[in-house]
């Protein structure tokens, strides 16, 4: 688990600074606590960064990422200042489609981008008939797309007004451009075209065709081009990373598409397709299907991102986000490599805050309301540094309830806390709200309020406090569950200080 591979790769760290530097990659604006020894420097991550969620997309402003994703049936949007955190990412369902709607229904690949300080929401959808398929477009005068209200601008759509999927937007040499994947009523073959926009939600002009799928890897499950990305390199050139064949089958990639300079894009000519597929399927990654792709920086603008979706076996099943850094060729080209391993630790985008986990070597469990004792779920496990092991209130025999449940840890001294960490259990009896208590007698308490958790399991989650805390016992009380059952259950839970 993360935690443990944590532990193992910089151990080191704790005891020598020098290694401990080289290690972590501390931002010179940084400065890591005097004394080492007694932590765990949080400064990798692992794919996935979720357990789910199909055609991921991001975008940033102000040092903050947003993130959405195919959800189906509203907009949602994650709000993050650290994109390898996402489990902790605040959720916001920011839009819902009016029933009886010719965009009610399968909601697929939003895209959430600023153009002239206006934001705007592009998304497919369809009346529940996948035939009817058209873009959409939402607006939203909001200098934070988080805040205002969303306008419904319309169906964005080019005098034919044919079946439309995966819209996207740029601009280049001042134009603004749509570039979409498209089709006969949704069957086979999609294809990439791209048009004119006279604004966000008018395409003017008729489309050009500027990619279909004609090599043998664009047509596997089905022949199709589909989820256009640009690309821009540091120089200005301008590509299209697009996912060829259908999502569902193992060999689902990404390709690519390079305009040449000084070209124009609505010229077909002007744009070359790669023959092979610049990030395709790793077996020994847990990589099966990557594509559906978008690209960020990191927080400090030195190093470039991927971000794209992948499922973890192979045959099917659920999507999910992973993200890596990637680099450029000399021809200035990218250079995405190979899907990486999921579970592997995987250097923290550069400019991310990096915090310091506590070591629990002395912790003990000074109390608990109940623990289910038959499955051997105690409450012990809640520290005993691995996530697979759950802390469950009694259920078996003499069952707790909302909101009786509390479990108290003893960190062994008191210490300086900036927040702590939660990892759930997975399946069911997740925790939706907590509350917290310190005190340093395991007798007298104060309140640092209410917490909420995300529905997802086995993944850390940071609760950032307010302000900096000092105390050696903790008190965690459960106040609401994600569902119907009544004793909730928690993996892990630790603490952290910032640098």
């Amino acid at each position: 688990m993360k935690r443990l591979i944590i532990n193992i790769c910089v151990l080191s760290c704790a005891l020598l600074w020098s290694a401990c530097d080289k290690i972590s990659g501390w931002s010179d604006d940084q400065e890591p606590p005097k004394d080492l020894t007694g932590f765990v420097v949080d400064s990798t991550f692992t794919n996935p960064i979720l357990p789910g969620g199909p055609d991921p997309w991001v975008t940033q402003k102000n040092g903050t990422y947003y993130y959405t994703y195919t959800q189906g049936s509203r907009l949602v949007v994650l709000e993050t200042e650290n994109l390898s955190e996402l489990a902790s990412a605040r959720r916001h369902e920011v839009w819902a489609p009016p029933s009886g709607t010719p965009y009610s229904k399968n909601l697929w690949a939003p895209e959430l981008h600023e153009i002239d300080d206006k934001w705007y929401f592009y998304f497919a959808a369809d009346d529940g008939q996948n035939a009817n398929h058209r873009m959409y477009v939402l607006k939203n005068p909001s200098s934070n797309p988080l805040e205002g209200n969303w306008e419904m601008k319309g169906k964005v759509a080019d005098a034919s007004d044919q079946w439309a999927i995966d819209g996207t937007v740029f601009k280049h040499n001042g134009q603004l451009y749509m570039l979409w994947s498209g089709g006969n009523a949704g069957a086979p073959p999609q294809k990439i075209y791209v048009a004119k926009m006279s604004n966000p939600w008018t395409i003017s002009g008729e489309k050009v065709m500027i990619s279909s799928p004609t090599y043998d890897w664009e047509k596997n499950g089905n022949p199709i081009n589909e989820g256009p990305q640009v690309l821009i390199n540091p120089e200005g050139r301008v590509f299209v990373v697009y996912s060829g064949s259908g999502f569902w089958v193992d060999t689902y990639c990404l390709g690519l598409l390079t305009l040449r300079e000084n070209g124009d894009p609505m010229n077909p000519a002007d744009w070359t397709k790669t023959p092979e597929p610049v990030l395709s399927m790793k077996a020994e990654s847990n990589a099966y299907g990557p594509g559906h792709n978008g690209f960020f920086t990191s927080p400090d603008g030195t190093e470039d991102w991927i971000i794209y979706h992948a499922r973890t076996q192979a045959g099917g099943g659920g999507r999910n986000p992973r993200i890596q850094r990637f680099t450029w060729n000399a021809d200035g080209t990218p250079h995405f490599g190979e899907p990486l391993p999921t579970g592997t630790p995987l250097k923290r985008p550069s400019g991310e805050v990096l915090r310091y986990r506590h070591r629990k070597d002395t912790w003990s469990i000074a109390g608990f309301s109940s623990e289910e004792e038959n499955n051997s779920r105690l409450a012990i496990r809640l520290i005993d540094d691995e996530a697979s092991t759950y802390w469950i209130t009694r259920y078996s025999s003499d069952p707790t309830d909302y909101p009786d449940h509390w479990i108290t840890v003893d960190m062994g001294e008191v210490s300086t806390v900036d927040g702590f960490i939660i990892a759930q259990k997975n399946g069911d009896r997740k925790v939706k709200e907590l509350e917290v208590l310190v005190g340093n007698d395991n007798e007298n308490w104060e309140s640092l309020g209410l917490f909420e958790l995300n529905n997802i399991g086995l993944m850390d989650q940071y609760l950032d406090l307010p302000q900096q805390k000092q105390f050696r016992y903790f008190k965690i009380i459960p106040k609401e569950g994600y569902d119907s059952q009544p004793q909730p259950g928690l993996a892990e839970v630790g603490t952290y200080i910032l640098p």
